[in-house]
């Protein structure tokens, strides 16, 4: 799809805080997140049940109806088989929703993006669109995520080594925003980055 952009990058790089610039510019955006967060709750009871094998320390995963996040990343962290079960279960009905409003925003004539944390690891939206890492090295990601959620180094660094290594993904990607400094360069940099975008996409159209 020539208007698709596909954003990722590893934890705490700043997906998300590109995605909300773009918006705050007019541009539209999907979230792979958001998708996962709202199928995980509709299916809270099966995955309660899908995890019990996993779940050894008998950790509480449905909170007010919905699924403890907390606790289930720290099963899946914690489990290479668990996590394979998860995104076995998550990730097709994921891709589904998201190639559903892919296809709306494509009709726009417009560019939008499409926020995806596993865009490398999984390959299951290759080839539909452009891709975009935002960057900042592993050892500044292990920082910013540690103050973030609040974890110790040794949980951060679990969940940032269950992902691609960031370098590899610098050769794999079509575009790259360094995100190693303040916000505000980084949103300077986005904004250039978006109106530049957007004005050569206009051209082709």
């Amino acid at each position: 799809m020539k208007n698709a952009f596909f954003v990722t990058a590893s934890i705490a790089c700043g997906k998300s805080s590109f995605i909300k610039i773009a918006n705050s510019m007019g541009f539209k955006s999907i979230s792979a997140d958001k998708i996962a967060h709202q199928i995980l709750d509709n299916f809270s009871k099966e995955l309660v049940e899908i995890f019990i094998p996993f779940n050894t320390d008998k950790l509480s995963l449905i909170e007010n109806n919905k699924i403890n996040r907390k606790n289930l990343a720290k099963i899946v962290f914690s489990n290479l088989q668990a996590k394979k079960t998860l995104e076995n279960f998550t990730h097709p009905k994921i891709r589904t929703k998201i190639l559903e409003q892919m296809q709306i925003l494509e009709c726009e004539n417009k560019p939008f993006f499409i926020e995806v944390p596993l865009f490398f690891e999984n390959k299951a939206y290759k080839n539909l669109g452009k891709v975009i890492l935002i960057y900042a090295s592993k050892e500044l990601s292990l920082k910013r995520l540690m103050q973030r959620d609040n974890l110790s180094k040794e949980e951060a660094l679990k969940r940032i080594e269950a992902l691609m290594d960031i370098e590899k993904k610098v050769s794999l990607a079509d575009f790259v925003i360094n995100n190693e400094s303040s916000y505000e360069i980084f949103q300077e940099k986005s904004i250039k980055f978006i109106e530049k975008l957007s004005k050569e996409t206009n051209e082709i159209l």
